[in-house]
C-alpha cells in the first residue's frame, strides 16, 4: 500500500485528509440527517451529483468574501512558501551619516531659492519617479502594495503579526508603539536625543539646565512618554498636535509622569501645523520658556491613506514640509530633529531633504527595526542645526512654499519641485546617499511584503525568532522586559518608608522647629562663619496653611502637607507636582497689581528637597539641592498657559548670608489692598511679588567644618576644626563630601528663623534697641564684622 504524504507544517492537505478530518467534526446524527437529504459519499450535492467533493476549509474564508475563493495575486507574489534566509536581521541597525562638508545654507538667498520652484499638474501616481531609486525596485514596491488591495484589514494584521520578527515587542511599557520606535531610534543614534553631546563628547545640556524638546503631530504622545521615561522631570516637553480624537492622552502615560509636558495648540487653538500663525506662535511660546529654542524636536505626523497607499508620499508632501519648517523655527543652534517620512522618490520630497541637509551638519535616513519592514515608513534624522543666520533664508523660503500650498486655488496645479534637480545632482555625495537609501529600504520592503503574502496564504507558517528578538532588542534599547501597567498608588506610610529609606525609622527630626533669632546674642552663638550660611525669604504665615512644612506627592493630584499635629493632610489647592516627591516648602500668596486692584494667587515655593520625582537628592550639598529644586520647579511650572488650572510652582530664591544687604536693596514697599505698605520681593515672571515675613537660614557644612579662602592658591577650601584637616574644593574625596556637606536632614534640623514681628525690625532707619529683637541694622553690622575677621 502506498504511504500517505508526510504531515509537516508546510505540506498541502489532501482532499481525502480534509474529508476525513471534516467528517470527524460532525456527529453521527448530523451525517444521518444529511444522508436522508440525499448525500452520498464521494458524490457532489448537485442534481446530477455535480459540485465539489471536499468540504470548504472555513479558515480560508474571511469577511464577506465568497467561500473557497483563492487570491491569485497573493499566490503569485509569494506562492505560499517562505525561505527565512531571504530576510536579513540587523541588530543593531546600521546608521549611515551624511556629513555636509560643503558649508551651510548661506550660499543661498531667498531670491535665488524662489527661482527653484517648479509648478505643474497634480500627480496621482509614483510611476516614473525613478530619478532617485532603481526603477525595478520602485516597480516591485508598487506592484507588491497593489496585491494587498485584495486582502482585508483582518487578514493583513494577522499575517503581519505572525511574520514580523519584531512584532511581539509591541508597545512594551508605553501607551503605543511610537514610544518603542523612539527608544529604538535613540539607541541607534547613540542617545543623541536624550543625552545630546557635541563632537568632542561634551554634554550640550548644562547641569542646571533642562533638556527642552518638542513633540509635533504626535498625539497621543508616545514619543514624549519615552523621553520622559528616560529623563523624568529633567526634561521639559512642548506638545503640538491636532485637537480632537488624536489629541495627547497624558492620563495614559504610565511609564512616565506627564507633569513636565506642556501641550500647546497654536494661536488658532486647533493644532493645525499647516497654519503659519500656529507655527510662529508655537515658536514664540517655546522661546518664552527657553530663549535659545529646544534641544531637539520630534515629528511623527501621518494620516489615513486607505486605498491610496501607493501615493502616500504625494499626499504627505505638505505635512513633510511643515514639520521640517517648524523644526527649523523652534530648534536652537546644534539642536537635532527626527521626523517620520514615507517614500522619498519625488523631486519635491528629495528637495526638502536636501534643504534640511544644508541646515544641519549631518543627516541620516534610517529604518528602525521597530518600524514594520513591509511599510514605507522611515525616519529622517538631522544633527547639529546650524546658526539662525545660516538657516534664515531656507526657513523663509519654506514659509513661502507653504503659503503657496495653502493658497492654491487651481486643484489641478501643484508645486512639483522646490530645488532644481540638475543643481542637486551636482552634489554627488547627497545624490548617491538618497539613491542608496531608497534602494536599500526598498529591497527590505519588497521582502517584507512578500513575507506577509506567504503568511497570509499559508496559515501554518510561523516566525520562530520573535521571543529571542524581543529580548535582545529590549536589552539593547534599555527597556524593561515587562508588561505595561498603571502606576501603583501606595499608602502614605508605605511610600514614606520607600522615599525616606534609612531616615524612615526615626522621624523625630520631621518635627524639629527652627531656632528663632532673638537679638544679636543668639545670632552670634549660632553663626560662626558667615560664608557657610545661606538664606531664603519666607512668607508671613498668615495661617497654618501658609506654614513652612514638608510636602509629599503620592500620585497625580494627590499632594499632602505635614501638619503641626504630625499628620499628613491633603492640599486642596491644585498644584502640578510629580509623584514620588518629598520636599520642604511653603504655600504663599503671590500678588500682582497694587492697592484696591491688587489680586493674589496661591503658589507653592520649594525650599529644599529629599526626593524629587523619584530622584534622591538628600545627600547632595545644599547648593546642589537648591539648584535641583529650581530645575524641578521650572520643569513642572507652566507660567505662560492661557488657562491656569494649577497654582504656580517655583523654588525659593536663595542668597549667601553675606548678601543680606543686597537682598533688602532689591525689595521695595508695595501698597496692599488695605492700603498698608509692606516690603515685597519681586518675582521673575508676570510682574508678581510676594511679601516676606522673615528669613530662613541654612548652614551648608556640618559642624566640624568651616570654609575659607586660600590666598596662596586663590581657591576655596574646607577646614576641619577638630582634626585640622583641610581639602580644596576640587580635591574632595567622594566619601569625605558626605562628611563635609550637610545633608537635607542636617540642614533642616539646624535651620534658623529670623521672623519679622514688626516692620520696624527691617526698616534700615529703625532706632529701637530692644535686646530681645534682632534689627536689620544690627544683622548687617554683625555680618560686616564677621567678614572682616576672615
Amino acid at each position: 500500500m502506498a504511504e500517505e504524504p508526510s504531515d509537516d507544517e508546510n505540506s498541502e492537505p489532501t482532499p481525502k485528509k480534509i474529508k476525513r478530518e471534516w467528517s470527524k467534526s460532525y456527529s453521527n446524527k448530523a451525517m444521518e440527517m444529511m444522508k436522508k437529504m440525499g448525500y452520498e459519499n464521494d458524490k457532489g450535492l448537485g442534481k446530477s451529483n455535480q459540485g465539489r467533493l471536499e468540504p470548504i476549509i472555513a479558515v480560508q474564508q474571511d469577511g464577506r468574501r465568497g467561500f473557497g475563493l483563492k487570491l491569485d495575486a497573493i499566490t503569485s507574489l509569494a506562492g505560499g512558501q517562505w525561505d527565512p534566509n531571504r530576510e536579513e536581521l540587523d541588530i543593531p541597525e546600521p546608521v549611515l551619516w551624511l556629513t555636509n562638508l560643503g558649508g551651510g545654507a548661506l550660499a543661498y538667498t531667498a531670491e535665488q531659492l524662489q527661482g527653484h520652484v517648479v509648478l505643474g499638474p497634480k500627480k496621482r501616481t509614483l510611476n516614473g519617479e525613478t530619478l532617485y531609486c532603481d526603477p525595478t525596485i520602485l516597480s516591485h514596491i508598487l506592484d507588491a502594495k497593489t496585491v494587498f488591495d485584495d486582502l482585508n484589514d483582518s487578514e493583513k494584521r494577522r499575517a503581519r503579526s505572525r511574520c514580523n520578527p519584531f512584532e511581539t515587542i509591541r508597545s512594551s511599557i508605553f501607551l503605543n508603539r511610537a514610544a518603542v520606535k523612539m527608544a529604538n531610534i535613540d539607541s541607534m543614534c547613540d542617545y543623541m536625543f536624550t543625552n545630546p553631546r557635541d563632537t568632542d563628547g561634551r554634554s550640550l545640556v548644562a547641569a542646571d539646565e533642562l533638556l527642552y524638546f518638542t513633540d509635533m503631530c504626535a498625539g497621543p504622545g508616545g514619543f514624549s512618554e519615552y523621553v520622559l521615561f528616560r529623563k523624568s522631570w529633567e526634561a521639559k516637553g512642548f506638545g503640538f498636535t491636532l485637537r480632537g480624537a488624536n489629541d495627547f492622552k497624558l492620563e495614559k502615560f504610565f511609564a512616565a509622569s506627564p507633569e513636565s509636558f506642556d501641550a500647546f495648540y497654536g494661536i488658532k487653538e486647533d493644532g493645525n501645523i499647516f497654519d503659519e500663525s500656529n507655527q510662529d506662535s508655537l515658536n514664540e511660546y517655546i522661546r518664552r520658556h527657553t530663549p535659545q529654542g529646544v534641544h531637539f524636536a520630534m515629528a511623527d505626523g501621518g494620516f489615513s491613506v486607505e486605498g491610496q497607499e501607493n501615493i502616500q508620499e504625494i499626499l504627505s508632501k505638505q505635512l513633510y514640509l511643515c514639520q521640517f519648517l517648524t523644526a527649523l523655527k523652534i530648534l536652537r543652534e546644534n539642536g537635532s530633529f527626527v521626523c517620520k517620512v514615507f517614500d522619498l522618490f519625488t523631486p519635491f520630497s528629495v528637495g526638502l531633504v536636501y534643504l534640511m541637509y544644508k541646515c544641519f551638519h549631518q543627516i541620516a535616513i534610517i529604518k528602525p527595526n521597530s518600524s514594520r519592514p513591509a511599510n514605507s515608513e522611515r525616519y529622517l534624522v538631522c544633527k547639529y542645526k546650524r546658526s539662525e543666520a545660516e538657516t534664515a533664508a531656507i526657513t523663509g523660503y519654506l514659509n513661502a512654499i507653504n503659503r503657496m500650498l495653502n493658497e492654491e486655488e487651481d486643484e489641478g496645479s501643484d508645486v512639483q519641485e522646490i530645488f532644481n534637480a540638475s543643481e542637486l545632482a551636482e552634489d554627488e555625495d547627497f545624490l548617491r546617499y538618497i539613491i542608496d537609501s531608497n534602494n536599500a529600504i526598498g529591497k527590505k520592503q519588497i521582502v517584507g511584503l512578500q513575507k506577509i503574502a506567504a503568511f497570509a496564504q499559508n496559515p501554518e507558517l510561523k516566525e520562530t525568532r520573535q521571543s529571542e528578538v524581543r529580548q535582545e532588542c529590549l536589552k539593547r534599547w534599555s527597556l524593561p522586559d515587562k508588561l505595561r501597567q498603571a502606576p501603583e498608588i501606595k499608602p502614605t506610610e508605605r511610600l514614606l518608608e520607600e522615599l525616606l529609606a534609612d531616615w524612615a525609622k526615626e522621624r523625630t527630626w520631621m518635627n524639629r522647629a527652627p531656632a528663632e533669632l532673638c537679638g544679636v546674642a543668639t545670632l552670634d552663638s549660632e553663626v560662626q562663619n558667615v560664608s557657610d550660611w545661606y538664606f531664603v525669604p519666607v512668607g508671613r504665615e498668615e495661617t497654618n496653611l501658609n506654614a513652612c512644612t514638608l510636602f509629599l506627592c503620592r500620585s497625580r493630584g494627590n499632594l499632602l502637607r505635614y501638619t503641626e499635629h504630625k499628620k499628613w493632610e491633603l492640599v486642596e489647592t491644585p498644584f502640578e507636582v510629580q509623584p514620588r516627591s518629598i520636599f520642604f516648602g511653603q504655600i504663599v500668596y503671590e500678588f500682582y497689581g497694587e492697592g484696591r486692584t491688587i489680586q493674589r494667587v496661591a503658589a507653592l515655593h520649594i525650599i529644599d528637597g529629599i526626593c524629587l520625582g523619584g530622584i534622591d537628592i538628600r545627600r547632595r550639598s545644599f547648593r546642589d539641592r537648591v539648584s535641583m529644586c529650581d530645575k524641578y520647579a521650572r520643569s513642572l511650572n507652566k507660567p505662560h498657559r492661557k488657562e491656569r488650572t494649577f497654582g504656580a510652582l517655583r523654588s525659593k530664591p536663595f542668597f549667601p548670608l553675606s548678601d543680606l544687604d543686597v537682598f533688602f536693596a532689591e525689595m521695595r514697599r508695595y501698597v496692599l489692598k488695605d492700603n498698608s505698605k509692606r516690603f515685597g520681593y519681586a518675582l521673575d515672571d508676570d510682574s508678581k511679588f510676594f511679601v516676606p515675613g522673615g528669613l530662613l537660614l541654612f548652614r551648608e557644612l556640618t559642624s566640624n567644618y568651616v570654609s575659607a579662602h586660600s590666598r596662596s592658591r586663590n581657591q576655596l577650601y574646607y577646614f576641619n576644626v577638630k582634626n585640622k584637616e583641610s581639602y580644596y574644593k576640587d580635591q574632595i574625596p567622594s566619601k569625605k563630601a558626605l562628611e563635609i556637606f550637610a545633608s537635607f536632614r542636617y540642614s533642616y534640623c539646624g535651620r534658623l528663623l529670623w521672623k519679622w514681628t514688626d516692620l520696624r525690625q527691617v526698616d534700615e532707619h529703625a532706632t529701637e534697641e530692644d535686646p530681645q529683637i534682632l534689627y536689620r541694622s544690627d544683622f548687617v553690622q554683625f555680618i560686616a564684622h564677621k567678614m572682616s575677621q576672615c
